[in-house]
């Protein structure tokens, strides 16, 4: 006979456990008690629940990750970015001393040490796929050496397909290639062996996973959602647009969704490619003798007047975090700030650094859409609005097509843009890699574009705020209990 006593017990018992480790490493009450109710209420798939998704194995693969990156980069001192690199590093104050954002460098300088503001880049805003995937296609097209891709979704369309037979085309002609995605953001490409004719033709292709026993990684909740790619060791392009036809207009009847993203050339090119690097042998373990060859870290000239610092994001403990970065530009900022997110559902924190910003008078700009695609996080992200337009600050909410863009600029002077949106997932979780951009050329370009995506917006008032129903408020605010998982 089926015991109902024993089973209550090993429900509380586990219970006790799970009570333990989350008071242990969880630091932040929304998560902590989102977690022990989960835990208690739902027994054993709670438990299921929480060592899937929830329990901290974060600190170890980041000690890992980190040992990894220590020896690509250690491996690629031998090459001759090295030297420029190493100095970019020993002068970088200097670089920003008696700039007009020198107050705003100095700030983020600190918190993210473990890449370089390297001058001498140009630096080009691209706009949706239209004009970001003829771009890649001509720069893949005309490639001697090497083409490295990293992509969250590699979408399995038109696109996705036609990429894939100009990646094909480069393997056949001797140039390395080398793919890496995201095996959940591309899970349809992964389980329906997408890419099996590319790597047979010399594609190396790999998906890159945090949920993987054989070895040792059981974190489904972590995601690499970079969106990188470097052509030759001299041409690099960084943002937030996928892989996927839904980006450009040829495929969308002209509405596709709307994205940023930035094609670099220049000395900050060796950053880009040794972050990929760091990746891709997280990955595969390809031996760094094959994988470190000097054609890709060929000498780089200046290329134009940026400033370029990347700044990688990850799940880290304390310090040097992706957070730690927008939370010191957006108190820097003294005048001006400008915001496009389509996810916006931040910690508390960021979210009282935009209200200090607008309590000192910085005219502050949020853009984010009208319509999200997932409309659980735009519900979260509605919850948060009324301490902020309490304080001044303007929220904007675009009109479809849905608006996919994350981008910041801080006084007219600095940028940031990438993949990271303005979420707890890629602050705390996903792997990101952003940059940061100082060229008034660059950034007075990419104001002009937040300026046109307000244009296109609905403005959200107070008083429209304050007059939702009872029952959106319950459902917004409920929603922003699963922030963690957002």
């Amino acid at each position: 006979m089926f015991d109902l006593t024993l089973v209550g017990l090993g429900h509380v018992v586990l219970g006790l456990l799970l009570t333990y480790d989350i008071l242990m490493h969880k630091h932040r009450p929304v998560s902590a008690v989102l977690w022990l109710g989960i835990a208690w209420l739902f027994p054993y798939a709670g438990a299921f629940l929480y060592l899937t998704f929830g329990m901290d194995r974060i600190h170890r693969s980041t000690r890992a990750r980190a040992a990894t990156e220590a020896l690509v980069a250690q491996r690629a001192m031998a090459h001759p970015t090295a030297e420029r690199m190493l100095a970019s590093n020993e002068r970088n104050e200097a670089r920003y001393a008696g700039h007009p954002a020198e107050r705003i460098l100095r700030a983020t300088d600190r918190v993210s040490s473990s890449t370089w503001l390297v001058p001498g880049n140009q630096v080009t805003l691209l706009i949706d796929g239209d004009e970001f995937y003829p771009q890649l296609l001509a720069a893949i097209d005309s490639a001697r050496d090497s083409v490295h891709l990293q992509t969250f979704i590699y979408a399995r369309d038109e696109f996705g397909w036609e990429l894939l037979d100009r990646l094909k085309a480069k393997a056949r002609e001797g140039v390395s290639v080398r793919l890496l995605y995201d095996r959940f953001g591309s899970s349809e490409a992964f389980f329906t062996r997408m890419f099996k004719s590319a790597i047979e033709e010399g594609v190396h292709a790999q998906s890159i996973s945090q949920a993987n026993l054989l070895k040792g990684r059981f974190q489904i909740n972590l995601r690499n959602h970079r969106k990188v790619a470097v052509i030759d060791g001299n041409t690099a392009f960084v943002g937030g647009i996928n892989v996927a036809s839904e980006n450009a207009g040829e495929y969308t009847n002209g509405a596709p969704i709307r994205d940023y993203h930035t094609r670099v050339e220049g000395p900050v090119v060796a950053d880009l490619q040794l972050q990929f690097l760091k990746d891709w042998y997280y990955a595969t373990r390809e031996p760094l003798s094959s994988m470190l060859q000097s054609s890709m870290f060929p000498r780089l000239a200046d290329s134009g007047p940026a400033l370029v610092k990347v700044l990688p994001g990850g799940p880290v403990r304390s310090g040097g975090s992706l957070d730690d970065a927008y939370f010191t530009a957006i108190t820097a900022a003294e005048h001006t700030l400008k915001i496009t997110t389509p996810y916006f559902v931040p910690d508390e924190p960021i979210v009282e650094a935009i209200r200090s910003a607008a309590l000192k008078g910085v005219a502050v700009d949020l853009v984010v859409p009208r319509k999200n695609n997932h409309w659980y996080t735009g519900a979260a992200a509605r919850s948060l609005y009324g301490p902020l337009l309490a304080v001044g600050v303007r929220i904007h909410e675009r009109n479809p097509p849905f608006m996919h863009a994350k981008a910041l600029v801080v006084d007219d002077h600095v940028s940031i843009i990438g993949s990271a949106n303005l979420d707890y997932r890629s602050l705390h979780l996903n792997f990101e890699t952003n940059i940061q951009v100082v060229d008034s050329v660059f950034t007075l370009a990419l104001t002009q574009q937040i300026d046109r995506e307000i244009e296109q917006s609905v403005p959200v008032t107070q008083a429209d705020h304050e007059g939702r129903p009872v029952s959106r408020r319950l459902v917004q605010n409920f929603c922003f209990l699963f922030q963690p998982l957002l």
